[in-house]
């Protein structure tokens, strides 16, 4: 089984270097750049040492980005584990290999990295994933505790999976869960460590903007399953 770390990037800082550095080399690395601009050239430059870099000139949100990084993983590699991880050092190395060993050994299943909320994550992320995960459950019927986690593994199995569902933007990964049950799908949450730099400033997370998408996108999947 080959391991892929799939990280979607969209103006970089050189936290994303750090990242790529501590990788270990047995992973596969795919870096897509969603439209970061010249700016930015540089960075993902340097990226190219470590990882496939595949760049496109216009922003089209972090959805387009994974599901572009997911066609070219599946055009490459044969029996394999993704690792999709955010570009901020937000995620640790230790918990991406923990759920990627976990998803190699249970390939049928969706692991999720679960973060837990404290005194350190600010208020806008305990707010909005509170209100989220109440809305989710009441919704599909599923308890998720972190329904807007980054750090996600699975293996080919459920590739195909990943690339038909609809979204271009944050609201894609919400509706890889909605769906979850639809495709007896299976999920698990680990246990991560919440890792919060600068009062996560460095998130492209729109507060409001994107949780109305996030949220228009749970409605419509609930009444349309209604009917």
């Amino acid at each position: 089984m080959q391991y892929v770390v799939l990280i979607p990037s969209y103006e970089p800082s050189e936290l994303l270097i750090n990242l790529l550095k501590e990788i270990p080399e047995e992973y596969n690395i795919v870096i897509v750049d969603d439209g970061s601009g010249d700016e930015y050239k540089n960075i993902f430059k340097e990226a190219k040492k470590y990882a496939h870099v595949i760049t496109y000139k216009e922003n089209m949100g972090k959805g387009y980005a994974l599901k572009t990084g997911l066609r070219y993983i599946k055009e490459r590699f044969i029996k394999y584990v993704v690792v999709t991880m955010d570009s901020d050092g937000q995620h640790r190395i230790e918990d991406a290999k923990t759920i990627a060993s976990f998803a190699a050994h249970h390939p049928s299943i969706l692991v999720l990295g679960r973060r837990s909320w404290n005194k350190m994550t600010p208020l806008r992320s305990r707010i909005g994933n509170t209100i989220t995960r109440f809305i989710y459950k009441t919704k599909t019927g599923l308890s998720i505790y972190d329904t807007q986690t980054g750090l996600r593994a699975f293996s080919y199995e459920l590739i195909d999976y990943m690339l038909e569902m609809e979204g271009n933007r944050f609201e894609y990964e919400m509706n890889v869960l909605l769906n979850l049950g639809k495709n007896n799908i299976l999920f698990k949450e680990i246990p991560i460590e919440t890792i919060y730099l600068n009062k996560n400033k460095s998130s492209h997370f729109k507060t409001i903007k994107d949780a109305i998408r996030i949220y228009k996108e749970i409605f419509k999947w609930h009444k349309n399953k209604k009917h």
